[in-house]
């Protein structure tokens, strides 16, 4: 199950999944509701030290870190 910092997301995604029109888009959706749901310990540690990043305003950080998420297929890539 995700963990508490993706409620938020999550909440959200079942918002837009109630007023979208299109039967494409909604399952969009919910295939991206069901990837956060069984996000990895992998993943959730590598978005977790994104957003940190970005926070600090660690420009070098974030280039490392999309650097190393694209040359790796264990992140979703």
């Amino acid at each position: 199950m995700a963990d508490t910092g993706r409620s938020h997301d999550i909440s959200e995604l079942y918002r837009q999944l109630e007023r979208e029109p299109n039967a494409s888009t909604r399952q969009n959706i919910k295939r991206t509701i069901q990837i956060i749901k069984n996000e990895s310990g992998l993943v959730r540690s590598m978005r977790e030290q994104l957003i940190k990043a970005h926070r600090d305003g660690n420009v070098e950080n974030i280039k490392d870190i999309h650097y190393f998420i694209n040359r790796k297929s264990k992140y979703g890539q």
